[in-house]
């Protein structure tokens, strides 16, 4: 019986955790685990474990009271539950994902980063290339003054 009352308190709070961490990162501006590992856990692997033990604890909660779920309802949510699962582990393997999947401060932030970075890159390519000709010029004139 505990068991029982277990998985259905599982059921009842893991469906609004799954909903929870698919509307809260879309719901605010900016986040500290922004950058780092955090960020696809947030992203992609709770929402998505949440869902798939809700399905799993309601299912098995209903076949332990003798009440099974038809099999249409079983299936029509295990089957996306566990795709969602397998898509949400490979997301936060750091796959990128399609942009319904990520909110919109997201995708913009990480555009802002690649910006930088490319800025930077450039940077360093400038610097290093005028040090090369700076150095070339260096032995030109050293050349010239030798004989």
């Amino acid at each position: 019986m505990l068991e029982i009352i277990l998985k259905l308190i599982g059921m009842v709070v893991f469906f609004p955790l799954s909903a929870w961490f698919v509307i809260y990162p879309r719901i605010i501006d900016d986040a500290r685990w922004y950058g780092s590992f955090s960020e696809y856990l947030y992203l992609y692997s709770f929402p998505t474990f949440f869902f798939f033990a809700g399905v799993s604890c309601g299912v098995t909660s209903f076949e332990a009271m003798g009440m099974p779920w038809p099999d249409w309802l079983a299936y029509g949510l295990a089957v996306p539950a566990t795709l969602l699962l397998f898509v949400g582990g490979v997301a936060t393997l750091g796959v990128p994902m399609p942009p319904f999947m990520t909110p919109k401060w997201v995708r913009e932030r990480r555009k802002a980063d690649r910006n930088y970075k490319r800025q930077v890159k450039a940077e360093r390519q400038a610097e290093r290339r005028r040090r090369r000709a700076a150095k070339r010029a260096g032995r030109q004139v050293e050349s010239v003054e030798s004989p």
